[in-house]
């Protein structure tokens, strides 16, 4: 990768890192915050239900305005929006003002995520764009990690307002970065109505839908079976503590970030489609497994091979689906996309939190398992989209 695009793949990492960090920095403390305002449970999961719903409906919303306006003023917009949004969040006078808060910062969340890696995709060399991918997606996985013990530790510091504060701060420095140290494209000039027509011609491809499938059980397992069911099944079924499942969920979040970089390497040298396929069918294994151990040792071992067969499925996908985008039509692309996985982020943990109510921990898994087996299964008839082997190293 020339080292031009090399610094500005690395900044747009960075900045996906500090705003990941950002977001997880209030999932601590955000019902507990919610209930300082005298609301009921469900009004402050609706905090989290109203973030995932804007997410749903701007995702697309900002790969159309992305391949419209420019990705780097489109995400410069979607990290001002983040910013303020916190900002109004840390200041709220009662639930409705911070409900409010929790939509915009969604949109803003689905505008910076789609638009940022659109830039990526328009600025990095297809033959290159796997170790573009896992670039990225370290920068998220780095924020994801350090944000919800930073959280905490502000929020004893100060109060339930303190990591809001520090979010806004946090959006504000990757709009800056997104302004100062990354290039400016050169303006399309694309129409309105080319950039729908791209994306209403992306979800009649077989090869694309097939991808959104694989967008939809990822997710949908990561929200419903890792992050929802695996704790339910841990304390209710087995007995663990708090401590014990936030190894089990730590362990497999390390061994996904170790293998991420040469998952990268594999897709670019190896292909997209193999990798996906071996890397989605694992995952699926893998997430089936913790089903079929009670002892903390045994899902602890599951849970290292989860980290490590979910972060090779993480990475083909993304690639492809830079693929396959219309020149011009990036953002749409990821968008498209991106919206596919926010189904499954929504619908995960009300489907396997409806299956954990009936007692079914073990069928749970294997549901979030079997439609990863059946994304697999299509994905083995789309061509392999890697276009050019890579022949010398990244600069």
């Amino acid at each position: 990768m020339p080292s031009a695009v090399s610094r500005q793949v690395w900044v747009i990492s960075i900045g996906v890192g500090f705003v990941m960090a950002g977001l997880t920095l209030v999932a601590p403390i955000l019902p507990l915050y919610a209930l300082e305002f005298g609301v009921s449970y469900t009004a402050a999961g609706a905090l989290i239900t109203g973030f995932a719903v804007a997410r749903l409906a701007f995702s697309v919303l900002g790969g159309v305005a992305g391949d419209r306006w420019g990705a780097r003023r489109v995400t410069v917009f979607g990290t001002a929006l983040l910013a303020v949004s916190s900002v109004t969040a840390a200041l709220a006078p009662n639930y409705g003002v911070l409900l409010g808060s929790r939509f915009i910062e969604g949109v803003g969340s689905a505008i910076f995520a789609t638009t940022a890696f659109q830039y990526l995709l328009q600025i990095t060399p297809r033959e290159r764009l796997g170790r573009a991918t896992a670039a990225f997606q370290t920068g998220l996985l780095v924020g994801v990690a350090i944000g919800p013990f930073v959280g905490g530790l502000l929020a004893e510091i100060g109060d339930f307002r303190t990591p809001f504060w520090a979010y806004a701060g946090l959006a504000a420095l990757v709009s800056v970065m997104a302004w100062f140290f990354i290039e400016d494209l050169p303006s399309r000039g694309t129409s309105a109505r080319r950039v729908f027509s791209a994306a209403a011609k992306l979800v009649r491809s077989r090869s694309f839908v097939s991808l959104m499938l694989v967008g939809f059980s990822m997710m949908f397992m990561r929200s419903g079976a890792r992050v929802t069911l695996l704790p339910l099944y841990a304390e209710q079924k087995l007995g663990f503590g708090a401590g014990d499942i936030g190894i089990l969920l730590s362990v497999s979040a390390l061994t996904n970030l170790l293998i991420v970089n040469p998952a990268g390497r594999f897709v670019d040298s190896v292909g997209r489609k193999p990798v996906a396929l071996v890397g989605l069918t694992t995952a699926a294994l893998a997430t089936a497994a913790y089903g079929l151990f009670d002892s903390f040792v045994g899902l602890l071992i599951v849970s290292m091979v989860f980290g490590l067969t979910a972060g090779l499925a993480s990475i083909a996908p993304p690639a492809m689906v830079g693929d396959l985008a219309p020149e011009g039509a990036e953002g749409s692309a990821v968008g498209v996309y991106r919206m596919a996985g926010d189904l499954g982020f929504v619908f995960g943990p009300l489907a396997l939190g409806a299956v954990a109510d009936t007692g079914a921990f073990t069928s749970g898994f294997f549901i979030a398992a079997g439609i990863m087996l059946v994304a697999a299964f299509l994905l083995s008839f789309v061509p392999e989209t890697r276009r050019t082997p890579v022949t010398d190293s990244v600069s």
